[in-house]
């Protein structure tokens, strides 16, 4: 069976009928500013090809661009919250944590190369709580450095319940 996402949770909340499935499939858009908030970065013994590596945390919201289900909506103005680990010349990786105006999470991690305005990378979906429960997906970010304490990062994903 097919429906919307929160019609989806109506239902399996007042259905009688044990095991009845309701699966849900689409693409979010959206954009975000973020804080960085923690920020620490170790500088490698002398020539070390690698230079520093680091690792942070940022906080901030996003903010729902595109993409029509109640799912989607549902990030809508979500606190959006980023812990990463890097390095200077590789990259590094990510992990994102979405927690809706409701209390619902989103869970995610990024994989990321960094270029001269901040980093881009693919983005997975890896669960959550709620209407979030079982949910699978991959996308992409374009994250940017505005100022050394505030960034953006657009961000889009195609995503699937069971």
């Amino acid at each position: 069976m097919k429906c919307s996402s929160i019609a989806c949770l109506v239902f399996l909340g007042t259905s009688l009928v044990p095991g009845l499935a309701c699966a849900d499939r689409g693409k979010f858009v959206g954009h975000s500013v973020l804080n960085n908030t923690k920020f620490y970065e170790i500088s490698t013994p002398e020539g070390h090809p690698y230079k520093t590596a680091w690792m942070g945390e940022q906080e901030g919201l996003l903010f729902h661009n595109g993409g029509g289900s109640d799912l989607d909506r549902l990030l809508d103005r979500a606190h959006y919250v980023v812990q990463f680990v890097g390095d200077a010349t590789t990259g590094g990786y990510c992990m994102k944590t979405f927690t809706t105006t409701g209390g619902h999470k989103l869970f995610a991690r990024c994989d990321y190369k960094d270029n001269d305005k901040g980093s881009t990378g693919t983005v997975t979906l890896l669960g959550g709580t709620g209407p979030f429960a079982g949910i699978k997906g991959k996308g992409k970010f374009n994250f940017v450095t505005v100022t050394p304490v505030v960034n953006w990062d657009d961000i889009e994903w195609e995503w699937e319940t069971p």
